[in-house]
């Protein structure tokens, strides 16, 4: 007879992770052989690895509902479960101790990301855990209390399933989008997709030249004329638009929007009158030509950018445009290139005290495949962590 298990776990990412960690911890600990985590790569944690450019950026002391894109009482609540957590504690007891940057930023105090799935790793094998890698799960379905598990070649019997698949976003980490087909032939709807924290096209006729340059900017996303993020860092121009992490900071309130510009602030540490100060002393030199007004002030070509983008070449027209670069928004890198999945599985038919599925009692939906997402900064680990532990909690009955 076919081994049940009480929980299997689809994908080996950061909410399949937790989740079976979470679901070996604690005085209702499960034990290790009934715990199943199916993993379509050769090896778990590969996206993991890669966050917080391998630093680990695992989550964030400023954490609000503002933060997170999607339905506001859904991540009202996620915000809550979150603060009773404590992911810096939860990481502390397991073996992880978190140092916090000035921003707000959480890492492991080696600063490494494998680091941490190394930790996590040989805690599931100490507990035991079954971790099968190579297993592409295809469908779910269930026959009375129990789910059977289908991958490309075999079957897996559970009581509950946890779904941590992910969702479109860097199909290199094998998040290629195929998960959701299986939960919308469970009845899931899907909302529709885009790239998230990703480089961002924009018009190209002003910032022609200016390809490989970085600057430190203040880039504030407006969409139908209105303001909705800010954010102040490495800008990098490309040949198709902008980069940096101040663009993918910024990244998340403009994907999938018709009407959407970028106004850029460069030299963001000085005020306007500084700056228009600073222009009208040059412009009094006479050894200064007006088209080098910028020389020595911002990059050359960056300059020259602003002074032909500038409606009056006079000081306080380049002043103005120094501080208000426009740039239109005309879309954005694909899925190839982004860090997350804006949109996916509609979290109306999900509990949101314990995201299981209202459609399916047992069959639990974590992380990237929901239709949530966050801001750069270690939002998104975040939410992938909580929701992976609180399904856990759910399943041994401790909420």
């Amino acid at each position: 007879m076919q081994k049940i298990f009480k929980t299997v776990i689809v994908g080996g990412g950061a909410a399949g992770l937790l989740s079976a960690v979470e679901l070996l911890s604690g005085s209702g600990a499960f034990k290790g052989e009934d715990v199943l985590i199916l993993e379509r790569n050769d090896r778990v944690g590969k996206k993991l690895i890669a966050t917080g450019n391998g630093q680990g950026n695992l989550t964030n002391k400023n954490l609000g509902v503002d933060n997170f894109y999607g339905d506001k009482a859904f991540i009202s609540s996620f915000v809550s479960l979150a603060e009773k957590v404590d992911l810096e504690k939860y990481f502390y007891n397991i073996g992880i101790p978190l140092c916090t940057s000035r921003d707000g930023k959480k890492y492991p105090l080696s600063k490494q990301a494998s680091a941490v799935l190394d930790v996590i790793r040989a805690f599931l094998e100490y507990k035991k855990c079954c971790v099968l890698t190579g297993k592409k799960v295809t469908a779910i379905k269930k026959d009375g209390k129990v789910f059977t598990v289908f991958s490309d070649k075999e079957k897996f019997l559970a009581e509950k399933v946890i779904f941590a698949a992910g969702g479109s976003a860097g199909k290199q980490f094998g998040t290629d989008g195929s998960c959701y087909k299986i939960l919308e032939n469970l009845g899931h709807k899907k909302t529709a997709l885009y790239p998230s924290l990703v480089q961002l096209k924009t018009q190209t006729d002003i910032i022609k030249g200016l390809k490989g340059l970085k600057e430190t900017a203040c880039v504030t996303a407006f969409v139908n004329g209105k303001p909705t993020k800010s954010a102040t860092g490495d800008l990098l121009f490309t040949e198709y638009g902008v980069s940096g992490n101040a663009v993918f900071s910024i990244s998340p309130s403009v994907v999938g929007e018709k009407d959407a510009y970028l106004i850029v602030e460069f030299l963001p540490e000085l005020s306007y009158s500084q700056t228009e100060k600073i222009l009208s002393i040059r412009a009094r030199k006479k050894y200064i030509k007006d088209e080098d007004l910028l020389c020595g002030v911002l990059n050359k070509r960056v300059g020259q950018a602003v002074i032909k983008a500038a409606n009056k070449r006079d000081v306080e027209g380049i002043a103005y445009t120094i501080k208000n670069f426009k740039l239109k928004v005309t879309g954005s890198l694909d899925f190839n290139y982004a860090q997350v999945t804006r949109g996916g599985i509609k979290t109306d038919k999900v509990n949101p005290q314990t995201f299981e599925s209202k459609l399916l009692d047992g069959l639990y939906l974590t992380g990237e495949v929901l239709d949530i997402d966050g801001d750069c900064g270690g939002y998104n680990l975040t939410f992938a962590f909580v929701s992976g532990i609180i399904a856990a909690r759910a399943i041994k009955g401790e909420l």
